[in-house]
């Protein structure tokens, strides 16, 4: 009979401390998970994330729901994690959109093509797979490489963005080629006049290391002909790569 009432009297204290959890944790400055969630919910309705949930558990924070781009989720996961006292942020939100690959392939184009910074420096080209956009080409600056896969990022339908942008080593030298090369295409009226006064000029200059690539598309053979025989005469390069192709092709 002792033993029983030992067990009962054990039973009752295990359960008063049960119940005093919360303060405990209150106390120790430990924010209790239906709390963190109920913070974490709130911010993402004030920024308009109607659509994705939360739940909280062991201060782990796992977002769900869809949205229609890449960007959001990145968004969404970015106002989670200022939330003080969490742990971490799971990201099981979802891309859902009707977008198919080629319209996304298009709003990409878009997209750099109005980009202020992209110039006849830099070749950025890549491909649409079921919303999973793969960047590839050559890029001056560093910066530059984040600036194009965050604009993918923005567009609807995008799920995912592979960068596999090149960063080009800087070079004096190779700047100095660029320059040459800009003056003798562009400066010519067959070419400047046609190519040159374009929003956005279509004949791009790759240097890398002293090697010359020329990419983007012309009208026809005769112009291609002329700027690589222009661009030939800017010389104090070691090679030259001419991957102009034409629009018929």
């Amino acid at each position: 009979m002792r033993w029983k009432m030992e067990t009962v009297a054990a039973t009752v204290l295990l359960m008063g401390l049960l119940g005093c959890a919360p303060a405990l944790l209150a106390n120790a400055g430990v924010i209790p998970d239906p709390a963190l969630a109920a913070q974490v919910e709130k911010r993402l309705r004030d920024a308009n994330f109607d659509s994705v949930g939360v739940t909280v558990n062991a201060g782990i924070a796992d977002l769900t729901g869809t949205v229609d781009r890449l960007s959001k989720v990145e968004r969404a996961v970015e106002i989670a994690r200022k939330t003080k006292g969490l742990a971490g942020v799971k990201n099981d939100i979802t891309v859902a959109s009707e977008q198919t690959d080629e319209q996304i392939a298009q709003a990409i184009t878009h997209e750099i093509r109005m980009y202020p910074f992209y110039d006849i420096f830099d070749w950025v080209q890549g491909e649409v797979n079921s919303g999973v956009v793969t960047l590839s080409g050559q890029v001056r600056l560093p910066q530059r490489k984040n600036d194009y896969a965050n604009l993918a990022s923005q567009v609807r339908g995008v799920k995912m963005v592979k960068n596999e942008l090149e960063v080009l080593p800087l070079s004096s030298f190779d700047d100095q080629i660029r320059l040459r090369l800009a003056r003798a295409i562009y400066g010519t009226a067959a070419i400047g006049t046609r190519y040159g006064f374009q929003a956005q000029p279509a004949i791009h200059i790759i240097v890398k290391d002293g090697n010359v690539t020329l990419k983007g598309v012309v009208a026809n053979q005769l112009d291609k002909q002329l700027i690589e025989s222009r661009a030939r005469t800017a010389g104090l390069y070691f090679s030259l790569d001419d991957q102009l192709r034409l629009a018929t092709a």
